[in-house]
C-alpha cells in the first residue's frame, strides 16, 4: 500500500468492525474498532500530519456505528478492565478484613445516637 493510502486503512477496519458486529457483537466490535484501532491511529496520527487530517472522519463513523450510550458504556468497562488487571491480585484474608473494615449501611446497623 502507498504512503498516500495508509492512512485510509480505517475505512477498511470500519468496514470489518462492522462485519464483526453483526457475527460476535457489540463488545467485538467496540474493543477491535475503537480500542484497537482508533487509539493506534491516534497515536500514529500525533507524528503523521496525514494521519491526523483523516482522525476527524474515523471518530464520525465510529459514532455512526455505536450509541453515545454505547460508547460511553464500553468506555468504563475498558477501563475498569485495565484498573483490575493493573490491581495487584488481594488474598482471601486481605479481602475479608477490607469488608469488615467498611462501615455498615442499612438494616443491621445501629440507630444514630441523639444527643440532648
Amino acid at each position: 500500500m502507498s504512503v498516500r493510502k495508509m492512512h485510509e486503512i480505517w475505512i477498511e477496519q470500519y468496514d470489518a468492525a462492522q462485519d464483526i458486529k453483526l457475527r460476535y457483537g457489540l463488545k467485538a466490535a467496540f474493543d477491535y474498532l475503537v480500542a484497537e484501532k482508533l487509539l493506534n491511529f491516534a497515536n500514529v496520527a500525533a507524528q503523521h500530519p496525514e494521519f491526523a487530517r483523516e482522525l476527524p472522519r474515523f471518530v464520525s463513523e465510529v459514532r455512526l456505528m455505536f450509541t453515545p450510550q454505547e460508547i460511553r458504556t464500553h468506555i468504563v468497562r475498558i477501563e475498569c478492565e485495565q484498573h483490575e488487571n493493573n490491581a495487584p491480585a488481594m488474598e482471601d484474608d486481605d479481602l475479608i478484613a477490607k469488608v469488615r473494615l467498611q462501615p455498615q449501611s442499612g438494616l443491621g446497623s445501629s440507630p444514630p445516637s441523639k444527643n440532648y
